[in-house]
């Protein structure tokens, strides 16, 4: 996803920059008209404004990112979901994208508050999150507060990810019933349970 970005800004940028060559005789009365643009042009550049939205260089510099990233209680966990939040809260700073792993484990109790609060359709002990073998990533200034379309390039970045590390994951976005798009479970989560002790 990030090279396609990177391809549409620079093909609005060559766009945006056409200069008729001065070594060409025209005549001096002579309109140039901008190419026309397509679809693909206009999904472009909704991408790059998307992505302009959730970026925050700033803020991943400042000491409340920093403190963000120690927020998720990964002791524990099943180390392909580790290994998935760490690269993708890094993968989406390369970007600027202040991201950040908020729950990994998730006890019963916990569980049962975020059922009944509508949060999750997993009771207790039906959770990824139970068991260690899931991980919600957020925005660290915008929390859970993205649209579909900024949602869209974080979940092609993680799906991009998993795929170039053999993860095998689902993700919460692709979901019909309850829309997850901040969680990553290990799509085998059932046969991978981790137990704490």
């Amino acid at each position: 996803m990030a090279d396609k970005i990177r391809e549409a800004v620079a093909r609005l940028n060559a766009r945006q920059s056409y200069r008729p060559d001065h070594r060409i005789r025209r005549a001096p009365e002579r309109v140039i008209t901008p190419p026309v643009t397509s679809n693909e042009d206009q999904e472009d550049g909704s991408l790059r404004q998307s992505l302009a939205a959730i970026a925050d260089r700033q803020f991943c510099l400042g000491v409340k990112y920093s403190e963000q990233q120690m927020r998720a209680d990964r002791d524990g966990a099943h180390p392909d979901i580790i290994e998935f939040g760490r690269l993708l809260v890094k993968r989406m700073r390369r970007l600027d994208v202040p991201m950040f792993e908020s729950t990994m484990w998730r006890t019963m109790d916990d569980q049962q508050s975020a059922y009944v609060l509508g949060h999750s359709n997993a009771k207790p002990g039906q959770s990824a999150h139970n068991y260690g073998c899931a991980v919600d990533v957020i925005h660290g200034v915008k929390g859970w507060n993205l649209s579909r379309q900024e949602w869209s390039i974080i979940g092609h970045v993680g799906k991009e990810l998993a795929a170039q590390r053999g993860f095998k994951l689902t993700w919460g976005g692709d979901w019909q019933r309850l829309w997850d798009p901040a969680h990553w479970e290990l799509t085998e989560w059932r046969s991978n349970k981790m137990v704490r002790a």
